[in-house]
């Protein structure tokens, strides 16, 4: 190999790991971490480890989790049933619904978390309406 090639190859490492080793702002961690690509799946399975992640930063365990998923799984299954509604209503009612439902959930969840684990589940609720309304092209204006 020629110095040339040495030269560019080591420059091309060096750009690549100072792009890597840049630190992230609080609020692109924040960003990466509640990103919910899985959420543009069909595979409930995948949303339901994510969500369980979500529950494992929160420190929720046995009869609190159960009771946490239990408040969770009623209104996302109200929140389905939005979805499926025959009605059919305008996407800014729809977003409107959503929003109400989340408002609800966060009353009832309120009472059983800390204030840090519901400060985290607000920021994972925030996430999935935001998946769902660019899911159900409900963004629109």
């Amino acid at each position: 190999m020629n110095i040339k090639k040495i030269t560019i190859a080591i420059c091309g490492f060096l750009c690549f790991f100072s792009a890597i080793a840049q630190d992230l702002t609080e609020e692109q961690k924040e960003q990466l971490e509640y990103k919910v690509s899985v959420f543009t799946s069909n595979d409930k399975e995948l949303q339901k480890l994510w969500y369980e992640d979500r529950m494992d930063e929160m420190k929720i365990r046995g009869r609190l989790r159960e009771d946490y998923l239990k408040i969770v799984e009623y209104h996302a299954l109200k929140m389905e049933q939005l979805r499926k509604s025959k009605n059919k209503i305008s996407a800014d009612q729809m977003k409107s619904k959503l929003q109400e439902r989340v408002v609800f959930m966060e009353t009832d969840v309120k009472e059983i978390l800390d204030q840090k684990q519901f400060e985290i589940h607000q920021k994972t609720w925030k996430a999935i309406i935001k998946a769902v309304i660019l899911k159900e092209g409900l963004d629109v204006k």
